[in-house]
């Protein structure tokens, strides 16, 4: 509680008339004093009724643009405030933001009238996530203030902290920054095999090796020149984790297993190739990607925050990919030709046509065209992808035959999860 100016002069004028009283042996003066200090009681008593009047009278409801909602976006937030005032009493209502998110529009805070009666106000402001997870939000902030007195309550009611914010990763599309500065198609990255020809020179950059410097032109221009050679490349694998749906039981142990398998390939990646790129999915989202990173402890660290399960916005529903209907509808005909039974020809007809419209109207899902940019940033000939295996397993085919059709090998490594009987909710 915060007491006014008004309050703090009358505290030391009532300090001052006992002391004088005490000293003076005056009863008047000591009536005078004590009068004073009955009268800040009683306003303080009059002011605590005040406040949980009003505090109780205090109610919230929030409504969301979005939700679930992707980390970095800005999300609308609607609130309607109720409150009752107090004569003599000046009422802030402050709603507090969600944790880990940033206001950047609007305001969150109310002036309720001296009014005994109710009275609705209505906040509108914008908020940006800025780190994927559930968050609630933070409650509602009451503030109450006289002349003489003022405080401050902070409500934490499950019903002031709806609705709970479900922020999602972004994904990481951004476009591959070119290292071609002389117009021409060599690679430019880091290799383990490196040729006898010099190919051109660039300027050094932290992290380039320093056997490669040229000390006759770097002394010759006052600044280092790192060579670089032609001939064949050898390009670390790319490592694809496929992360479970938070919002279903996963078998803890296999993924503990997944989890120490997918950070020792790490290290020997980064050991064998001096650098290391790995794509985080859950089911047909993306979730992060690590793009030739070659610090084993930041690299450790950033997976450190991205490997946990991971709520899903989209879902495949064990939707079967265009091979596979194109398969299915030959397979029909073949029936049709070599079956004379009348009903198995109109059963395969019957099926021929589903999968046909299945075929007419199906698109190529977007988790199709947000792996194909996110392959285009790195060089690759080989992958490898960690799944649990549980659940709908129709992104682990769409990418096997996107990553196939890419000329890259693909070795899937998918865990045991029959054997593992602990599931977390």
């Amino acid at each position: 509680m915060l007491l006014r100016r008004c309050t703090r002069g009358l505290c030391l004028i009532s300090f001052i008339l006992l002391s004088c009283a005490l000293i003076l042996d005056d009863m008047a003066i000591l009536f005078a004093g004590g009068t004073l200090v009955a009268a800040l009681l009683g306003q303080y008593l009059l002011f605590d009724k005040g406040l949980r009047e009003i505090v109780a009278s205090v109610d919230i409801e929030r409504s969301l643009s979005r939700n679930p909602v992707r980390k970095g976006t800005p999300l609308q937030v609607t609130a309607i405030v109720t409150g009752r005032g107090s004569s003599r009493m000046q009422v802030q209502i402050a709603d507090l933001i969600p944790p880990h998110t940033i206001l950047v529009d609007g305001v969150t805070t109310v002036t309720i009238n001296p009014d005994p009666s109710s009275q609705v106000r209505q906040l509108s402001y914008q908020i940006v996530p800025d780190i994927h997870g559930t968050q609630p939000f933070s409650g509602v902030s009451v503030t109450v203030g006289n002349l003489f007195f003022e405080d401050t309550v902070q409500l934490t009611r499950e019903r002031d902290r709806e609705p709970v914010l479900s922020v999602q990763p972004s994904g990481f599309f951004e476009p591959p920054v070119s290292e071609l500065s002389e117009g021409n198609l060599d690679s430019r990255k880091l290799s383990v095999w490196r040729g006898t020809d010099i190919h051109s020179l660039r300027e050094y950059s932290p992290g380039d090796d320093i056997r490669h410097v040229d000390w006759k032109i770097s002394a010759k221009y006052g600044k280092l020149f790192v060579k670089r050679y032609t001939g064949e490349m050898s390009s670390p694998p790319l490592i694809i984790l496929d992360l479970p749906w938070s919002s279903v039981p996963w078998p803890a142990k296999e993924f503990d297993r997944m989890i120490s398998d997918v950070t020792g390939m790490v290290k020997h990646t980064l050991q064998t190739y001096q650098y290391v790129s790995v794509l985080l999915i859950s089911g047909p989202n993306i979730l992060h990607l690590i793009r030739e990173e070659k610090n084993l402890s930041r690299c450790i660290s950033e997976l450190r925050e991205w490997m946990h399960p991971a709520e899903r916005q989209d879902h495949f529903y064990h939707m079967k990919d265009r091979s596979d209907l194109r398969s299915s509808v030959r397979e029909c005909e073949n029936g049709l030709q070599q079956t004379p039974d009348p009903g198995m020809q109109a059963f395969y007809e019957a099926m021929r046509d589903r999968y046909l419209t299945v075929l007419q109207y199906q698109r190529v899902p977007a988790f199709s065209g947000q792996v194909a940019r996110t392959l285009s940033q790195v060089t690759i000939t080989e992958a490898y992808l960690f799944s649990l295996g549980c659940g709908d397993t129709s992104h682990i085919r769409q990418l096997a035959r996107l990553l196939q059709s890419q000329n890259i090998r693909v070795h899937i490594r998918i865990m045991d999860a029959a054997v593992a009987r602990e599931a977390r909710p």
